[in-house]
């Protein structure tokens, strides 16, 4: 929708558009228009379009809630039910401690992985003066909820091709990848195979190719057969483990591409007879805290959640921050080598 330059010039420094008359152009009710300007739901999907156009033809922005004295800091997370959320909710909890503030956390699902629209009305109660987000795209509704509030936003670990306005930290996932593909190199292992994540993340195809990369400096190829796209979780890593497994050619060596898939492979080369590492050496990807208490303890490349999420607070939350600060924080990933690799088997032999 297109506004005409009398529409888009009606307002001045001083006098913002009435919402009756953005709800004229609309065509609703002021209550309607208020409702998708506070990030409130009860707006169909096609009215909150056609409304957030005109916002932005009318460059349309509520001015923030001032309150200097907030001490909150929120987490909006994807679900409490991701192995990762600890190392993030310990680092939000050492930087809430060294400032003297408190922090609340919510998710955006719930434990049945139904959506959990609450969570928005848990932002507007705490007014937080930071906010958040983990593996997610944050939508507009939420990043004009936190502009109003006057909070300072950021998303840890982005599924995603973060939005301008928000502040993207991540790790050097193409490393990741690579530095694990050159470990097991260095084993020996000659024939490999792969099973990501959902590859419409930007997180999984950047550890696959850096991993095929440090494969590929010794002239191996990792063919699209040898790959497999799963979800995140184990028990669909199994199956295809099992399938990967009984190959005529199988690989000695696989690069599950989050530690929630190793698990999968683990239990599928249990269930083939396969011996970790002295038949199979798998990789996993995150550390999260139960990968140590693996049998045997799972070689992965460590996220340093906590730590990442130190270092977003100190920037959302410094004085001297400006909209030209920062916009990523990128983090170089650690190998963490346990027991789940060895050398090939025909190196053994």
């Amino acid at each position: 929708m297109t506004l005409s330059s009398s529409q888009t010039n009606m307002r001045t420094a001083s006098q913002r558009p009435k919402l009756s008359h953005i709800a004229k152009l609309a065509n609703t009710t002021p209550s309607t228009v208020s409702k998708v300007i506070n990030g409130r739901s009860g707006v169909s999907d096609e009215t909150r379009q056609r409304i957030e156009a005109l916002l932005k033809d009318m460059e349309y922005s509520k001015p923030p809630v001032k309150h200097a004295l907030s001490t909150t800091i929120m987490l909006v997370l994807e679900s409490m039910e991701n192995p990762w959320v600890l190392d993030i909710m310990q680092g939000a909890t050492d930087a809430a401690v060294k400032r003297s503030m408190t922090v609340t956390i919510c998710a955006k699902n719930a434990s049945d992985g139904n959506p959990n629209d609450t969570y928005r009305q848990a932002i507007r109660r705490a007014r937080p003066k930071a906010v958040i987000f983990d593996n997610a795209y944050v939508p507009m509704r939420d990043r004009t909820l936190c502009q109003e509030l006057g909070a300072r936003y950021a998303v840890i670990d982005p599924s995603g091709t973060p939005c301008k306005d928000c502040m993207d930290v991540r790790i050097d996932n193409w490393t990741g990848g690579f530095e694990i593909g050159s470990h097991l190199i260095n084993l020996g292992h000659r024939q490999f195979a792969a099973i990501t994540g959902p590859m419409s993340t930007t997180c999984y195809p950047a550890r696959l190719a850096g991993f095929r990369a440090a494969l590929a400096q010794h002239d191996i190829v990792l063919n699209d057969t040898q790959v497999r796209e799963g979800d995140y979780w184990s028990e669909n890593a199994r199956l295809h483990a099992l399938d990967l497994l009984q190959q005529k050619n199988r690989p000695t060596a696989v690069f599950a591409c989050s530690d929630t898939q190793a698990f999968g492979i683990y239990d599928a080369a249990h269930q083939l007879g396969l011996s970790i590492p002295e038949d199979l050496s798998v990789t996993g990807f995150d550390d999260i805290n139960s990968a140590r208490h693996l049998g045997p303890p799972l070689t992965t490349m460590r996220q340093p959640l906590a730590e990442m999420t130190r270092a977003t607070l100190a920037t959302l939350l410094s004085k001297h921050q400006s909209e030209d600060a920062q916009r990523t924080l990128l983090f170089p990933p650690t190998l963490v080598v346990r027991g789940s690799t060895g050398p090939a088997p025909e190196i053994r032999e």
